[in-house]
């Protein structure tokens, strides 16, 4: 009777160890699937923020881009008024010298 309690209680523990073990297992598979997810996850984030900052890179070149050369038009045109201007000036003041002269 002693006997087959001590088996009883060995096979006890022996069970309960192995759950033990298993639970460990289980407790590791668990926690590498959930360290890779959260990798996989990370990766994913991270891939959409870095494409999403590009493209707003690529947007505020391209209006900068289309500032700069509206910029560049308005001081083109604003320099063929000042040429048109400083031509009629100057003929103004030749034909005001011219009259002066006659």
């Amino acid at each position: 009777m002693v006997e087959e309690t001590i088996r009883t209680v060995r096979e006890t523990e022996k069970q309960a160890q192995e759950i033990v073990d298993n639970a460990r297992l289980e407790s590791e598979r668990t926690m590498k699937a959930a360290k890779e997810r959260s990798e996989a996850l990370r990766e994913e984030i991270l891939g959409k923020a870095y494409a999403e900052a590009a493209a707003e890179a690529e947007k505020a070149q391209q209006a900068g881009a289309e500032t700069e050369r509206r910029e560049k038009a308005e001081c083109e045109e604003e320099t063929a008024k000042l040429k048109t201007s400083a031509g009629e000036k100057e003929k103004e003041a030749v034909e005001m010298v011219i009259s002066l002269l006659a």
